[in-house]
């Protein structure tokens, strides 16, 4: 009988933790947001400076109007959905995976526009949740970077 509680027990955190949102990669103290700027391209990275431990990159060509999202991710899902959410906006983007070199993961990638309720909601200082299914890595707001870099992309 102690035997059968004690499966049920384990059996239920298993599911519990299941159901649960994890963060796709650890996101550690040492981690920040990073800003470079050239006249052909603005890069706004999370990560681990000075490594190639970057949880997120996003990127543009200057005044194009276009955000290239990039997330590593630790399993590939088929047809991914990327989702941005800061403050009360949130957006869902498709996405592509393909297989990250560096780790043993995966990048997914997705497109959108530098006027994006979320990116416009981080520009304006509020924290960043990125998202693949149930999965979620939450994001330190980066308001001074934040908002160079999204109003860098804006279409002129």
């Amino acid at each position: 009988m102690r035997r059968r509680s004690l499966f049920s027990l384990l059996t239920a955190l298993v599911l519990g933790a299941c159901a649960h949102p994890v963060t796709p990669l650890a996101v550690g103290p040492e981690m920040s947001w990073g800003l470079t700027e050239s006249p052909d391209e603005a890069k706004l990275a999370f990560g681990q400076e000075g490594t190639d431990n970057v949880v997120l990159m996003l990127a543009c060509q200057p005044r194009s109007g276009q955000v290239l999202v990039s997330l590593v991710a630790l399993e590939r899902r088929e047809r991914p959905t990327l989702i941005l959410k800061a403050g009360e906006a949130s957006t869902r983007h498709p996405a592509v995976a393909e297989p990250n070199m560096i780790t043993d993961g995966f990048i997914v990638e997705a497109t959108t526009g530098a006027d994006d309720p979320a990116l416009r909601s981080f520009a304006a200082g509020e924290p960043l949740t990125v998202g693949i299914g149930g999965r979620r890595t939450h994001l330190p707001a980066a308001p001074a970077d934040g908002r160079r870099f999204v109003e860098s992309c804006r279409a002129a």
